[in-house]
């Protein structure tokens, strides 16, 4: 039997219902965008780090020490098992001549943690210099700079022959702290070897047993710890005979200073003039042994510094932003592609519907089961492919790269690389093939089993019967006809309410989850540094000061422009924690005055409201610390100083805190838990205008006093944060566009089937005299009462989705507020509610004009 007249049938399904096939197309391409999209993103981030960790030999680990690195401690790191490379080289912080820019000059490295040149060339002798490329805008290749405070640099005056990205440092506005300065750096410069002079200051190593694994694996994350604690113990060994070699080099120094002096008072009475040339020299060398006993007195005992990579700045912010996606690309897609292929598989089910005396015709005619099916296997084959093919292609190209601009907007990294995924083409290809081609297989099964006669018929209506609400008499005597007919027609046909009610709940649901994260993330930065921290800068002191620096610190900080200001005891602790087990860095405050630090720091618990004062026994902690570390009140935590050396705490108390990790202590708490005296080494400020042109000049003025290691700016961590939620705003607001594209498709192709099945019906009470608009409400009115139920439902589904996506979402250094207060849960639903009903209205409007084109004759003929 000839088939051209199938194949001509099979196409013209297509022409003839273009809407549905659209829709249809819509709803398999939306899902197959969004699951391809989010669940490629987090790994394709992760992959273009990785290659540029390759490409340029990333360390696994660095080594620094406050006393650079001598010959025992070279062999110290050669000897460690494992090792494939090491690299030992050279820093110094200085500070440009005439400018604020503090740089961090590095001698070029051959083969581990290289650097990218962006322009110019790479330095080849002592005077050249390469800069970051993210400096281009104040520097130009050929320009000469002098730079200050160069103490292991041979050289100050240095040409600029090109523009560098380094690969240790990813991000682009915070580079780190330094004793220079404003005390935050502005770039990285390199050099170079035979620029510096002394002992090697920095080692970068790479291990064989790492080389080659995954960096956010596991595995590589556990055998860089083993290595860390293994390295970090070697070469605290060296530290008493480094102190003691130091140590007497000064008393020498000072020993032959004395023995000079006192040749020279010998010199003195024979030839005073050669006498006085002497006492010069003396003069100098004195003046470099004080110098020495200084720095010996403020650096203390040698202490080492053994980072991982998490240490590099930018590194875990990076790596915590793509496992942010990995968890809206557990939920997100979820539940968009099974209200996509919930509306599809009723979509294809009417279809089938529909073509039910079509479908008795062929078999009247004689053709196969087969060839009954090629229609419905074509259309859904060729809507859903497509659907999947272009889906998956902007999924793979467009998405990520939409994500990854919006995160790396703050990151070195560039040139994103894609990665192809068989694993969720082959899951969307299924999800689209069973929502649509099995799902109109399934349904024809059972009009196959009929006999030719049988479909030739129209199919019965279904069978009325009461419903719930009949049994509740009082409300059903008080309904008018018109909402009985209503009710009775929404359970009348169940499935096509639950559809409804589903696609309508998804779709809010969705939305609300989105909006109201947008109102979880608005603000935070500004809460945190305006109503809970109100100091400005944290200033660090060196161990001891001389009288001189102690009275120019006290001068700066009583000047007119620092507000107020207290002196607190600071340290940095550390601990492991989060489903990442990564090292967190926590401040520790330990005020001089617990009534003074109210002017500073508002302690208060953010469930309960209660307030917070910090007594001589109080060890309270932030609220994200406490999430990541099980604990509460009563709680006993273990963390661990720069020493290497734990001290267990016992919490009094969770204060409210969104960005950083807090601890707030007491005085005796204090002491006994460090087993140490307490004695201030900080001070927190706060300036009478805080804009950047204030802070940069007070931490400067500050710095000038030689009394301060670093000057710590809350503006540097505000504007960290504010790129992190920057960039996870515009992945929302992508989100919720998705899900209104996907609300407005599916409240049309439900309401398109709502009218289409009901043709007949809406044509009799037509006849019967009811007006087009009373016509359209008859459809309406069913549409609007499940789309507020839907709505209601969603706004259910979506607070729970909120909750839980606020709780896993942020990095593990901050957290969003998770309580959806009155005005953001008004504004999260109001807008869910407007967009359904706006889309509503349209399609109402759309419809009317195809209800009032109903051919009343034509369609009350029909068999249908």
């Amino acid at each position: 039997m000839k088939k051209k007249v199938l194949w001509k049938d099979s196409l013209q399904a297509i022409t003839g219902t273009l809407g549905r096939f659209i829709a249809i197309f819509l709803l398999v391409m939306l899902g197959t965008f969004t699951l391809i999209g989010l669940k490629s993103s987090g790994p394709d981030m992760r992959q273009t780090a990785i290659e540029f960790y390759k490409k340029h030999s990333l360390a696994d680990i660095t080594v620094t020490s406050n006393y650079g690195l001598d010959n025992k401690d070279i062999h110290t790191i050669k000897t460690q098992k494992n090792i494939k490379r090491v690299d030992f080289g050279y820093y110094q912080d200085a500070k440009v001549k005439k400018s604020r820019t503090s740089l961090r000059v590095f001698s070029q490295t051959k083969n581990v943690s290289t650097y990218e040149l962006i322009k110019g060339k790479r330095p080849t002798n002592k005077n050249e210099i390469a800069i970051s490329y993210l400096l281009k805008n104040r520097y130009h290749i050929g320009q000469e700079i002098t730079l200050e405070n160069e103490q292991t640099l041979k050289s100050r005056e240095f040409k600029v022959v090109g523009f560098v990205k380094s690969s240790e440092y990813m991000d682009k506005s915070n580079i780190g702290q330094t004793n220079i300065g404003t005390g935050q750096l502005d770039g990285i410069a390199i050099t170079d070897k035979s620029a510096f002079k002394g002992n090697y200051t920095i080692a970068r190593i790479i291990y064989n047993t790492t080389y080659n694994l995954n960096p956010y694996a596991k595995r590589y994350n556990e055998l860089i710890d083993k290595y860390q604690d293994n390295l970090n113990k070697e070469l605290n060994k060296n530290r008493k005979t480094k102190y003691q070699k130091y140590k007497a080099n000064v008393e020498q120094a000072e020993s032959q200073i004395s023995q000079a002096k006192d040749q020279v008072n010998k010199l003195a009475q024979v030839s005073p003039e050669q006498a006085k040339v002497l006492q010069k020299e003396i003069d100098q060398k004195s003046k470099n042994v004080d110098k020495q006993k200084l720095l010996l007195d403020q650096t203390g005992y040698p202490k080492y510094t053994v980072n991982t990579r998490d240490s590099n700045p930018g590194y875990t912010i990076y790596r915590s932003n793509s496992e942010r996606v990995d968890i809206l690309s557990n939920v997100f897609p979820t539940i968009l592609f099974a209200i996509a292929a919930l509306v599809s598989l009723t979509t294809m089910t009417r279809f089938v519907d529909e073509e039910r005396i079509n479908i008795g015709t062929l078999k009247a005619l004689g053709y196969s089961d087969m060839d009954v099916c090629q229609k419905f296997i074509m259309y859904s084959l060729i809507s859903s492919g497509l659907g999947v093919v272009v889906g998956s292609s902007l999924g793979y190209l467009i998405l990520p790269k939409i994500v990854f601009e919006a995160y790396a907007a703050n990151s070195t990294l560039t040139n994103m690389t894609v990665l192809f995924s068989w694993k969720y083409l082959a899951i969307a290809v299924i999800i689209a093939i069973a929502s649509t081609t099995l799902a109109a297989l399934w349904v024809l099964k059972n009009n196959l089993k009929e006999s030719p006669a049988q479909l030739l018929l129209p199919k019965p209506p279904k069978k009325g019967s009461k419903i719930l609400l009949e049994k509740i008499s009082p409300l059903w005597k008080r309904m008018n006809f018109t909402y009985k007919v209503t009710a009775r027609n929404i359970f009348r046909y169940k499935s096509r309410m639950l559809m409804t009610i589903f696609g309508v709940a998804g779709c809010t649901g969705l939305l609300v989850m989105g909006l109201g994260i947008k109102d979880s993330l608005s603000g935070i930065s500004q809460i945190q540094y305006t109503d809970i921290i109100k100091y400005d800068l944290v200033t660090l002191q060196h161990s001891n000061l001389t009288s001189r620096q102690k009275n120019n610190l006290d001068t700066e900080l009583n000047k007119n422009k620092i507000k107020q200001y207290l002196d607190i005891h600071y340290e940095n602790l550390t601990k492991k924690a989060g489903t990442d087990n990564a090292e967190q860095d926590i401040s520790l405050i330990v005020p001089s005055s617990s009534k003074a630090l109210t002017k500073f720091v508002k302690l208060e618990n953010r469930q309960t409201g209660k307030k917070y004062t910090v007594t001589s026994d109080s060890v309270i902690i932030s609220e994200k610390l406490a999430i990541l570390l099980h604990a509460k009140k009563g709680s006993k935590i273990k963390l661990k100083d720069d020493n290497g050396k734990w001290h267990k705490l016992k919490v009094t108390g969770v204060t409210e805190m969104y960005i950083g990790h807090y601890v707030f202590m007491g005085k005796n708490a204090y002491k006994k838990a460090f087993k140490n005296n307490y004695r201030t080494n900080g001070q927190l400020v706060t300036l009478k205008e805080n804009n950047k042109r204030d802070i940069q000049k007070s931490s400067e003025n500050l710095m000038d006093t030689g009394a301060l290691t670093t000057v710590l700016q809350n503006s540097n961590n505000q504007k960290t944060i504010n790129n992190i939620l920057g960039g996870l705003n515009k992945v929302i607001v992508i989100l919720i566009l998705i899900a209104t594209i996907l609300a407005i498709v599916v409240i049309y192709n439900l309401t398109n089937i709502n009218v289409l099945e009901r043709i007949r019906e809406l044509s009799t009470i037509k006849v019967l005299g009811f007006f087009d608009k009373e016509v359209t409400m008859y459809i309406y009115r069913e549409t609007i009462l499940l789309s507020a139920i839907g709505i209601l439902v969603g706004y259910i589904i979506g607070i729970w989705l909120h909750e839980f996506i606020i709780t896993n979402l942020p990095p593990t250094n901050a957290m969003f507020d998770p309580s959806l207060r009155i005005g953001n849960f008004i504004i999260s639903t109001l807008i869910p509610s407007i967009i359904p009903s706006i889309i509503t209205i349209i399609l109402a409007i759309i419809m009317h004009r195809k209800i009032k084109s109903v051919d009343m004759l034509e369609s009350l003929k029909s068999v249908e």
